[in-house]
């Protein structure tokens, strides 16, 4: 099978974990012995990228060469679409249902396209409840249990203070870190507890953080299927969230783990559960049930339902 992925998600030399979760899932699809052909392209600063992505995504798409066009973003199931020699499907990975200009786009790409989503909200939102789900997947091999004390070490951090790491960059203003912010204030100050932001870590160092960190607390205003929960959990370190995407049934009746309203109090009520909880062998188990492998199976096999009934 021959795949032509169009994405606007892709680590780059300045920024390596810009949709490295794009990227780990092609090299992933690939080992299942699909011929994967990557044509990518960054939209974020310019969006006159999008309209110069067509040409660059024609030219590759203009022979017959490919059974299908995975896409990767509501918008960028649009430029798919240019084309129609080859089925797309595309992957719709949260701010694109939840973003109201987007999400139009991506309500009639979901209509022309084999829809994919990462999470049931995503298809609730652009009305297709009976599109398929396929989570984001979590590198379970690189993202492993290791003595907190040895993180810290490595990282040179204080081996004895509280960290509490916010899973995103603080700029991005769908992470919500004012939220995040508010919530550690009310935490008590005896507690001393420290903030870390996920961002400007190369892979390796980002699971060294997740656990280093003493727990992790998603104040998003919106997500798909984030990863960065599951590599939480893939190293042990418990989870408090507020309702966005998967989340809630990603940590279902996880020991530490809490999905709480958007009020610093109650999350910082769950944040002091999850310190006196510690650490869990259960929460890796919940995490190894989206290794990258499995993950990427569930992909192929809409590949092949694709190619089969020719939709």
């Amino acid at each position: 099978m021959r795949v032509l992925c169009l994405t606007n998600l892709y680590p780059s030399a300045d920024d390596p974990l810009f949709g490295c979760f794009v990227k780990e899932q092609v090299e992933d699809i690939r080992a299942l012995g699909v011929d994967v052909e990557v044509c990518c392209f960054d939209g974020r600063r310019d969006r006159t990228e999008y309209f110069r992505a067509v040409g660059r995504f024609r030219r590759a798409a203009a022979s017959d060469r490919f059974d299908l066009v995975h896409a990767h973003y509501g918008l960028t199931g649009a430029v798919a679409l240019t084309q129609r020699r080859a089925p797309v499907v595309t992957t719709f990975w949260g701010s694109d249902t939840f973003i109201p200009w987007q999400r139009r786009v991506s309500y009639v790409v979901a209509r022309l396209t084999v829809p994919l989503f990462v999470s049931a909200q995503g298809r609730l939102r652009l009305s297709r409840p009976d599109a398929a789900v396929v989570p984001s997947a979590v590198d379970t091999q690189r993202f492993r249990p290791r003595p907190r004390d040895e993180a810290r070490r490595l990282l040179g951090w204080d081996e004895e203070g509280i960290y509490v790491l916010l899973p995103g960059p603080r700029a991005s203003v769908m992470k919500n870190a004012a939220l995040f912010d508010a919530t550690l204030k009310s935490l008590p100050a005896w507690l001393q507890a420290r903030q870390v932001a996920l961002e400007g870590y190369s892979r390796d160092e980002a699971a060294l953080v997740m656990n280093a960190v003493d727990v992790t607390l998603m104040t998003s205003l919106s997500e798909g299927s984030p990863i960065a929960v599951r590599e939480s959990l893939a190293c042990e370190t418990p989870v408090v969230s507020v309702h966005v995407g998967d989340v809630p049934t990603l940590l279902g009746g996880l020991p530490g783990c809490a999905v709480r309203e958007r009020r610093p109090a109650a999350l910082a009520a769950a944040v002091l559960d999850a310190l006196q909880s510690g650490r869990t062998g259960a929460l890796r188990a919940r995490a190894e049930q989206y290794s990258r492998e499995r993950v990427a199976r569930e992909v192929l096999r809409v590949y092949e339902r694709v190619v089969r009934e020719g939709v």
